[in-house]
């Protein structure tokens, strides 16, 4: 996994939650396999990635 891989496009086909402290979780698939990806806003155009992992059981189900 890269975070190059991430594109606009991977978050608008995402399931994204609220997450703590502000941030969210967006739950989505690449050509990997299902990933997790906290992130948090910045503004009204920018996107910091705090995390990329694998999805996990539980977060693949919600799909």
């Amino acid at each position: 996994m890269d975070f190059n891989d991430l594109t606009e496009d991977f978050f608008l086909g995402a399931l994204v939650i609220p997450a703590r402290n502000g941030r969210f979780q967006a739950i989505g698939s690449l050509e990997d396999g299902t990933i997790s990806v906290i992130f948090a806003v910045l503004g009204t155009e920018g996107l910091s990635i705090i995390s990329m992992r694998s999805a996990s059981a539980a977060e693949r189900k919600l799909l």
